[in-house]
């Protein structure tokens, strides 16, 4: 994979995924309830170095992985041309080719 560009949900942080960071992750976290409440479990999204950062929080592990098959087929994308046998008549023939182009994702609001 070559290098794809990350925006963070809020918006503060570009990361380059092939660059510096190599996974892309799911996670959960369990937050302590006070008296009387019930635990919270929140569902987030983190970007590897081998040090997890949060990149996305979300309502459920659902849409988060949702949101990283989005990544996914960002980040195998290329700019694809079948060809062509010259535009005029003499011109030389194109031949296939597929072209690497910039691929951003930016993590949504919900």
């Amino acid at each position: 994979m070559s290098n794809m560009y990350i925006r963070s949900q809020d918006r503060e942080k570009l990361y380059r995924l092939g660059g510096n960071y190599a996974c892309v992750e799911y996670g959960s976290v369990t937050k302590r309830a006070k008296k009387g409440q019930e635990p919270k479990e929140t569902h987030r999204i983190f970007i590897s170095d081998g040090v997890l950062e949060e990149i996305g929080t979300y309502e459920t592990k659902e849409r988060c992985l949702e949101i990283i098959d989005e990544i996914q087929k960002v980040s195998v994308s290329y700019l694809y041309s079948a060809g062509s046998p010259g535009f005029l008549k003499g011109a030389p023939a194109f031949p296939p080719f597929a072209a690497e182009i910039p691929r951003i994702y930016e993590m949504p609001e919900k």
